[in-house]
């Protein structure tokens, strides 16, 4: 996509990217649901010269911020030579030596505690009850928050300026930020309008996509027990725009039906 746009100038490429960044909006791929999301996308894949496949392995966007998949980190680390030695994966505490040949040989222990992300109001809700993700998945939440944590302190370069998707949740009561188009880099530019986000259903998009990912394993489990998902590693964000928009007008029933039916899975488990 970056060689087609190589030859634009300013005012051309935003303008293209913007046209990209609707469609992907109206497709509803990558769980793109207003067209200032798809923007982000159609930027993120002409700066970083990736398709719109490896953005949706590397990438979410969560509260109108791009956030990095915690196994996405953990690959580009490893890919750098990076190396993890799990040594306690609990529901109570994660703990692992993260080493590089380059930045530290002789490696560095990190842990965290499933009390520590209560206390600093990670694991919480602003009524102080654990939230369902934290509450269902401990081990898997704890070991991404590690790995962002290790890749982070050993490789900066992998993550910059880029979080995962447990740390956006943390930037809800945040301000937005914006794109400033009106100052390019070479000549100066008229700044593009903001597009206007679509009418009806897609209007609540952004809040059930926070749902959604804050009941992520649960909702993926109840999507492929409906038949809705189909393949093993495919997830939510596949859903076409029809499906999204049944979730959409009743998403506290659903999100109630997929907890009903994970706690039946824990029983049947117990018994």
């Amino acid at each position: 996509m970056a060689n087609e746009l190589a030859h634009l100038n300013d005012t051309q490429l935003m303008q293209n990217l913007q046209t990209l960044g609707t469609e992907f909006a109206k497709s509803g791929i990558l769980g793109v649901s207003n067209p200032s999301q798809g923007l982000i996308v159609a930027l993120t894949c002409y700066t970083e010269h990736i398709s719109p496949i490896e953005f949706a392995r590397t990438y979410h966007i969560v509260n109108g911020h791009l956030s990095m998949r915690a196994d996405a980190m953990q690959a580009r680390f490893l890919r750098q030579g990076g190396r993890i030695r799990w040594l306690v994966s609990t529901t109570e505490k994660c703990e692992a030596v993260f080493s590089h040949p380059e930045y530290a040989p002789e490696g560095v222990t990190l842990s965290l505690t499933i009390e520590e992300m209560v206390d600093g109001g990670v694991a919480v809700n602003d009524r102080g009850q654990l939230k369902p993700t934290w509450k269902s998945f401990p081990r898997q939440m704890l070991r991404a928050r590690l790995v962002s944590e290790g890749c982070r302190m050993l490789t900066p370069g992998i993550v910059a300026g880029v979080y995962t998707p447990e740390e956006t949740g943390e930037f809800s009561n945040a301000p937005a930020c914006t794109l400033d188009l009106s100052k390019p880099r070479e000549v100066p530019v008229q700044a593009l309008p903001e597009p206007e986000p679509e009418p009806g259903p897609e209007s609540t998009a952004p809040d059930m996509e926070e749902v959604l990912l804050e009941h992520e394993e649960t909702v993926n489990l109840y999507l492929r027990h409906i038949g809705w998902l189909s393949k093993e590693d495919s997830t939510w964000r596949n859903l076409s725009t029809g499906q999204k928009k049944k979730i959409a007008t009743k998403l506290d029933s659903f999100i109630a039906k997929a907890k009903d039916y994970v706690l039946s899975l824990e029983n049947e488990e117990e018994n």
